[in-house]
């Protein structure tokens, strides 16, 4: 089948996605067929579909999905506001979902709704199998860090460096222009290097984690047990909260088959925020603390453990 580009012979490579599960909500019947056949010949093992946005976070609670294709449905949820409901509800089983808005509408103002709503990637109709393979392959294989503050939620919107920018740098792990790059007593920020570090060895463990790999579960945990360390050291009580309450679901799931990678890496990515916004943002900072607890305490009230 080749019609609008749709499936084709993909040859082998080292993106295996047979392990994976794929979301695609499209009310067009054909279109959101085709889809789902480019799909399943990319190797993806199980793909479900859905007309609209309530049949569609059904199947995303239900599936818990590794990426979602997502049509610019009009309604009284639109495709936007089902991607903004996947990044900020509590509810959502993994808010770092790999979401591609996939759609025939191209205009310049609907590409940046898109990706201020937290898209991953936009991609216009007629996309061929072999397209939609290589970005879908570059999403997983190279996630963009994942973004939790007040205004955004979503993967990170910088995609390249701009060597003639002359705006603000916002990020504490800018490599900013020397004349800027210390403090007004000349010497680094230590404290937050050691901590943005920790994390850093964090993620690394935490990328690879599978379901029932008790190995990789033990060096989550320690790498974790080095960041609460670094934490209680430097009084960073934010950072401290956030990391305890991981520690407490890896404790409670232990490393058996009801530790979840996807709640792991979740965590993880918050704890990157956490490691990058400045002691000057506490509230923030506490927000997105309290926000890991909460998480925590319904994974593990899911899970028959007690609170």
């Amino acid at each position: 089948m080749d019609r609008l580009g749709g499936v084709v012979s993909i040859g082998a490579d080292d993106f295996d996605p047979s392990d994976l599960t794929a979301l695609v909500v499209d009310e067009n019947h054909f279109e959101r067929g085709i889809s789902l056949d480019q799909l399943r010949a990319m190797g993806f093992r199980r793909a479900v579909g859905a007309t609209n946005t309530m049949e569609a976070w059904d199947l995303l609670v239900k599936t818990n999905p590794d990426v979602v294709l997502v049509e610019w449905i009009q309604g009284v949820t639109d495709g936007l506001d089902f991607v903004r409901r996947i990044r900020q509800s509590e509810d959502s089983p993994n808010r770092a979902v790999n979401i591609f808005m996939l759609t025939s509408r191209g205009r310049q103002n609907d590409v940046e709704a898109a990706r201020k709503a937290g898209v991953d990637g936009y991609m216009r109709k007629p996309i061929s199998g072999l397209a939609l393979r290589k970005r879908v392959k570059r999403v997983i294989s190279h996630p963009q860090p994942f973004v939790l503050t007040a205004a955004y939620i979503g993967p990170c919107r910088r995609r390249k460096a701009d060597a003639a920018y002359a705006g603000p740098w916002r990020r504490l792990d800018d490599k900013l222009p020397i004349e800027v790059a210390v403090d007004d007593s000349g010497e680094l920020d230590v404290q937050a290097d050691i901590a943005r570090a920790r994390v850093a060895a964090l993620e690394a463990r935490g990328r690879d984690l599978q379901i029932g790999d008790a190995v990789a579960a033990r060096e989550v945990f320690r790498a974790l047990q080095q960041l609460i360390e670094v934490a209680q050291q430097y009084d960073d009580a934010a950072l401290d909260l956030g990391a305890r309450e991981m520690a407490r679901y890896l404790q409670a799931q232990g490393a058996t088959d009801r530790l979840d990678p996807d709640v792991v890496r979740t965590h993880v990515a918050a704890l990157h925020q956490l490691a990058h916004l400045p002691r000057t943002l506490g509230e923030e900072r506490q927000r997105v603390a309290l926000s890991l607890k909460r998480m925590v305490d319904k994974k593990l009230r899911q899970a028959g453990h007690a609170i």
